[in-house]
């Protein structure tokens, strides 16, 4: 879109889309944070719908950004909307999930999207349009744990760039070890957790290196269509990220909160 062409350690990628919610959050709510979330001085990638374009470019004149219009159907796993809708409209699915009422079990555009995060980083990977080495997933209302973060600044930092390059090919995603110690301290987890409510890892923001970024989306894939779907079953990004963590755990580098902040990882980088 704009910006200069040169090479860019690090790539942030986003996406917006009205899926009109059902659990009251409105779309209004979603601007205002998305609108503080775009003005971080980072290259990005930003899927959103074609009304938001001129919104973006409004904001990020100078800041390395490329904007891919897609629509509603566009959206990765959007071909699943009617199989996962019966599933979750199902007295069995009701009977088996653990607090059926969360919107990821009632709407199926919210778990279509919350799964997508994962072709959409590899379609930025792939494209690569900041030449960089990692890429990392931020939800466009994220912006509502930045807290006093500074948006001049530059992100991530020097010393969070050395760190990454410290990690290697590996997937860094956020542990909260205090919520639920028994799932954060157990060295395997069964297919049982897919239909827990106990999200023990972050889903706002997660990422890695290029590398690593096609490996963990085909993991994904696969819990979402063979553990899950499969199964006549389906959970939210967060409990298929934590299955897998333990599953494979040598494919992760998890950051480990050591306080209250929603999304510490976000500021670890800063």
């Amino acid at each position: 879109m704009n910006g200069s062409k040169k090479m860019s350690k690090v790539t942030f990628v986003s996406a917006l889309f009205d899926i009109n919610r059902v659990d009251g959050r409105k779309w209004d709510e979603y601007l205002k944070w998305f609108d503080i979330t775009i003005k971080l001085k980072v290259p990005m990638v930003l899927f959103v719908s074609e009304d938001l374009k001129t919104f973006i470019e409004d904001r990020r004149e100078n800041i390395p950004t490329e904007i891919i219009v897609q629509t509603v159907n566009d959206i990765p796993y959007y071909g699943l909307k009617d199989q996962i809708q019966e599933i979750l409209d199902s007295d069995q699915y009701k009977k088996d999930m653990a607090d059926p009422e969360r919107i990821e079990c009632k709407q199926a555009m919210y778990p279509i999207i919350q799964y997508s995060k994962f072709p959409w980083l590899t379609q930025a990977a792939a494209m690569n349009p900041h030449g960089s080495d990692y890429f990392f997933w931020l939800d466009a209302g994220g912006s509502r744990f930045f807290e006093d973060y500074d948006l001049t600044q530059n992100y991530p930092s020097e010393e969070a760039k050395k760190a990454l390059d410290e990690m290697g090919d590996s997937f860094l995603v956020q542990m909260n070890t205090e919520y639920y110690t028994d799932l954060a301290n157990a060295d395997t987890l069964s297919t049982d957790y897919l239909y827990d409510n106990r999200s023990y890892v972050l889903g706002s923001m997660f990422g890695g290196h290029k590398k690593s970024l096609f490996r963990v989306c085909d993991m994904v894939h696969n819990v979402l269509m063979n553990d899950m779907i499969a199964n006549k079953t389906i959970n939210n990004e967060q409990i298929a990220l934590g299955y897998l963590i333990k599953k494979y755990p040598d494919e992760f580098s998890l950051y480990e909160r050591t306080n209250q902040k929603h999304m510490a990882l976000f500021q670890e980088l800063g």
